[in-house]
């Protein structure tokens, strides 16, 4: 019996081991899930945080995204003897003189066509009539159409001209106050752009991390400058053919088409579709076939593919290269969460994801940056 028992005693410990190992797999799979689960939380949460603090954090990005622009021209001033902070302010009024112009530009006509807004659907209506039979989105376009130009009763122009007014004050006061802090931004940014980086790195232990922050944040300035500022002149070119093309065409107001066209460029996909979108609808109000109406879009269509798939990736290079469907899936996801300007930033936040991405995952040990 004592030699049996003897004989038996590796197997009980064998088994007990087997036990410990199970228990511990157990306990690991446990802990996996619960990281897995800690993580989702985290998304979900940095998710709604940033769509809460829209008000605040798209003015600010957007703010980033045009100094990573004009960076250049604030250095290009220093080089020549001019303090930052009087050459961030100055490049701010630069902007802002942009800006105004841009709306200057637009003003005129779009305040023209809005004015016509009822005379335009009326009309847009009779010219849909003739093949809106056959499909079902068509008929249901010719009624909000018909109901935009018919005429009502005085008491409901005056609600709809009280909530008209309403809303447009609605639409501007928080217009107005982001824009303001996009302009602050920009200038605080611009001009405290090297302190701020050094609070960042401040809190970084360990000098390899500083070094790896400080190649990443120059990474993404200049990939940005590079990228827009290719981008800009791409976009300017752009344009300048829109505005040529839709006075080719017949179409009224061509400078308006043109800087629609460079504006809207600058969001991919969205841009361009709403661009064709446009010149379709205006000029099935200035032609009198779908044939003539559809030649403009068209024209501008082959003009972005062109500009799109081989001029705007041969002047980027390999290097800025990003790969189309995360750009769409970029888009549409930060379209849904910040709307129009947070198409705009989805390849900023891309580009910048990107950058820290392919730092993260390098061999080579970080360097002093130039």
């Amino acid at each position: 019996m004592d030699q049996l028992s003897t004989a038996a005693r590796p197997l009980r410990a064998v088994g007990e081991i087997g036990a410990i190992g199970g228990e511990d797999a157990s306990n690991a799979s446990w802990l996996r899930a619960s990281q897995i689960a800690v993580i989702v939380l985290a998304v979900v949460a940095v998710l709604w945080s940033a769509h809460v603090s829209q008000a605040v954090l798209v003015p600010v990005l957007l703010a980033w995204t045009t100094a990573t622009i004009v960076e250049p021209i604030v250095k290009g001033l220093r080089e020549v003897g001019i303090p930052r902070g009087l050459a961030s302010i100055g490049v701010t009024l630069l902007v802002l003189l942009v800006i105004g112009i841009l709306l200057f530009m637009l003003s005129a006509p779009l305040i023209y066509w809005l004015g016509r807004a009822s005379y335009i659907g009326a009309l847009l209506r009779e010219k849909l009539e003739s093949f809106s039979q056959p499909i079902a989105f068509l008929q249901e376009l010719q009624k909000g159409l018909s109901a935009i130009g018919s005429g009502e009763s005085s008491t409901l122009k005056v609600e709809q001209s009280s909530g008209l007014v309403t809303t447009i004050v609605s639409l501007i006061t928080p217009a107005v106050s982001h824009f303001v802090l996009f302009v602050g931004a920009l200038a605080f940014y611009l001009i405290y752009r090297d302190k701020l980086r050094s609070v960042v790195v401040f809190f970084l232990k360990g000098r390899s991390a500083r070094l790896t922050t400080l190649r990443v944040l120059n990474d993404i300035d200049e990939n940005m400058t590079t990228y827009f500022g290719t981008f800009t002149l791409v976009n300017i070119g752009l344009g300048i053919v829109a505005t040529l093309l839709a006075w080719a065409t017949g179409l009224p107001n061509p400078l308006l088409w043109g800087v629609l066209a460079a504006v809207l460029n600058y969001i991919p996909y969205i841009g361009p579709a709403i661009v064709v979108s446009t010149l379709f609808v205006v000029g099935l109000l200035v032609h009198s076939t779908v044939p003539e109406a559809v030649i403009a879009p068209l024209l501008y269509l082959s003009v972005v593919t062109v500009e799109g798939q081989f001029l705007t990736p041969v002047l980027m290079g390999k290097r800025l290269e990003l790969n189309p469907f995360a750009v769409f899936l970029a888009v549409a996801f930060f379209a849904w969460l910040w709307g129009p300007l947070g198409a705009f930033l989805a390849v900023p936040m891309l580009m910048s994801l990107s950058v820290v991405a392919g730092r993260s995952f390098e061999d080579h040990k970080a360097e002093l940056p130039e």
